[in-house]
């Protein structure tokens, strides 16, 4: 029976695989023999990256108490309870997307442990999250000469990142619709095994576009992608998770367009316009037929080689292409727009590239990606300013949470930093997750920064926001809030700095912990945090819809009028419970202050 290739069905979400790699890394230059397997994995319970399905009773605390650690002896012991057949497999399972993606090379007999360039990369606080995977995932080919997972015998000869981009591609040249959707992408993408098979994927896709009867063509499908009369309805929910998750590898990346709606439900991928030299010229590189090896170690080495496979744009004339089609894509959006440009930015698209060395040409293609998402959002935030549909609809939002809860992280991010633009008085306004060239998030924040950062004419904020709600709020959150607004205060010394956290609801051990730190202290000073449920922090937006329809607005200024107030009111008040309803009184005495205005 014929199978479906898949990236990793042990982490869903991508980022989440720097943790695994911090993790191994403690076993770097060890062999990964049994033992060393089973390290690994009781490591991985001991951080908490993975949980056991049966924790004894006697160590639930630790999943109650998060903030507690584990000793490595009773994660030993949590790790044996589970009485698996074959213990070491479990560490094997979990490295083994680190090996796929050519961020380690583990594995018993073949050596030491290592931890590639690209892994290192991938492990640096600087990292750019899209080139990693970008790299990553061109690597990525089936078969290859490190597992036997995918083989020749059953039909594999693919680089995924490129069949797929072949895919998509030939498609949109004869469909008016671009992109596959995700019942299409789920369906047809992971079974896409061989780079021949392309062009008759294509044809079922087209046939599926017209069939109205989509389940039975869907059933027929995998009866013949199986071989088989009975397809388990388990083996096409299988295609939908393996669906999911490669789109979410392919999204960082850059090179895919992702649009999706907040709750991550619906979702439609298509390769990204603004790389359309760039994808027309891998295209033209690679067939995406597999490479052939002749030894596992000719393999190895290249997956420990940062600079393989080759790129087109290595070539001079090739860059040039690139940052002359940018330039020509932005010079259209300006005049389409009509958007104003300053003198600087004009002398960035009057450059002459040919001038320009290939580091100079390289450089200058970064700017100009910069130059590009800076006006996409100038342009989305003009229109946020005037679209009073918008902002009650994120007042709607804001307002259920249920609803909100089912939004994926990136999106509620993306909602509270539209919230923030709307009221139109800052600096700037930086969210920290990472972005797509048109500036839409492709993951939640990293957690080594606030969500966002905000800058304005007399203070600075920075904004944490999460959808947890659960009694592990404060441990998940709180703690590296607190860390993140230290780091923030001792970057931007001399002026006052607040944190607003933002959340469908507070828990009452977050509001205690929030409540300790301003009114005394955290590691030796006090901080400025105003603790908003997601309906609160709805307030704002409120207060600002009414002033508009009667052509007014409020500042910055009567922001810092309303944080302070929720800071200094902590000092007179005896208990985070007294403070917790104070919060609830300023912000609906403000909103009614700011209407009579």
């Amino acid at each position: 029976m014929k199978k479906p290739w898949s990236i990793s069905t042990t982490v869903r979400n991508p980022e989440r695989l720097r943790d695994f790699l911090r993790i191994l890394r403690k076993l770097e230059g060890q062999p990964f023999d049994k033992d060393n397997q089973v390290k690994y994995q009781v490591l991985l319970v001991q951080e908490r990256l993975y949980k056991p399905l049966n924790i004894p009773l006697k160590f639930r605390k630790y999943y109650e108490e998060p903030e507690t650690e584990i000793p490595y002896d009773e994660a030993e012991e949590i790790f044996y309870s589970q009485n698996y057949e074959d213990p070491p497999m479990r560490g094997r399972q979990s490295v083994n997307p680190l090996n796929k993606l050519g961020f380690s090379i583990a594995r018993k007999g073949y050596g030491p442990i290592i931890i590639t360039e690209l892994g290192n990369r991938f492990l640096a606080g600087d990292y750019d999250i899209g080139y990693i995977f970008f790299k990553s995932l061109l690597k990525l080919q089936f078969p290859n000469p490190w597992s036997a997972d995918f083989s020749e015998k059953e039909g594999f000869n693919i680089m995924p990142f490129i069949g797929v981009m072949h895919l998509i591609h030939k498609l949109n040249k004869k469909s008016v619709k671009r992109g596959l959707d995700k019942t299409e992408f789920s369906i047809f993408v992971p079974t896409l095994i061989s780079f021949d098979l392309v062009d008759e994927h294509i044809k079922r896709i087209l046939e599926f576009r017209e069939e109205k009867n989509k389940d039975r063509y869907i059933l027929n499908f995998a009866r013949e992608f199986y071989e088989t009369k009975k397809v388990p309805d388990k083996k096409i929910n299988n295609l939908f998770d393996y669906g999911d998750n490669i789109m979410r590898y392919f999204r960082l990346t850059r090179y895919f367009k992702v649009s999706m709606d907040p709750l991550g439900y619906y979702w439609n991928i298509d390769v990204e316009p603004s790389r359309k030299v760039e994808i027309e010229q891998l295209l033209d590189m690679y067939t995406g037929e597999s490479f052939r090896f002749k030894t596992l170690s000719d393999y190895l080495s290249y997956l420990s080689d940062i600079t393989k496979p080759t790129l087109p744009w290595e070539k001079k004339e090739n860059l040039e292409k690139v940052a002359q089609s940018l330039k020509n894509m932005i010079i259209d959006l300006i005049k389409k727009e009509n958007l104003q440009v300053t003198q600087n930015e004009q002398k960035i698209l009057l450059t002459d590239v040919q001038i320009l060395s290939k580091s100079q040409l390289e450089n200058y293609i970064s700017r100009l990606r910069g130059f590009n998402l800076e006006l996409k959002e100038r342009l989305k935030k003009i229109k946020l300013m005037g679209d009073l549909n918008r902002i009650e609809e994120i007042i709607v939002t804001l307002r259920d949470s249920k609803k909100l809860k089912k939004h994926e992280p990136e999106q509620f991010e993306k909602l509270i930093t539209e919230a923030l633009k709307i009221i139109n008085d800052e600096i700037a306004i930086k969210p920290n997750y990472p972005v797509d060239d048109d500036g839409e998030p492709v993951s939640h924040s990293p957690g080594n920064k606030p969500d966002i950062e905000c800058y304005y004419p007399t203070f600075k904020a920075i904004y944490e926001v999460t959808l947890n709600t659960s009694k592990l709020q404060w441990v998940q959150e709180g703690q590296p809030i607190m860390r993140h607004l230290r780091d923030f205060e001792v970057q931007h010394q001399g002026g006052e700095i607040f944190c607003v956290f933002i959340a469908p609801q507070i828990h009452n051990d977050t509001y205690s912990q929030f409540w300790i730190s301003v009114k005394y202290e955290y590691n030796g000073l006090p901080q400025k945090i105003v603790p908003l449920t997601a309906e609160q922090f709805s307030v704002l937006l409120e207060t600002l819809l009414n002033l508009l329809k009667r052509d007014k607005r409020f500042s910055h200024k009567e922001l810092y009028e309303l944080y302070s107030i929720v800071i200094n009111g902590s000092k007179q008040l005896t208990s985070f419970s007294d403070w917790t309803m104070f919060i609830h009184k300023t912000v609906n005495d403000w909103q009614q202050r700011m209407i009579t205005l």
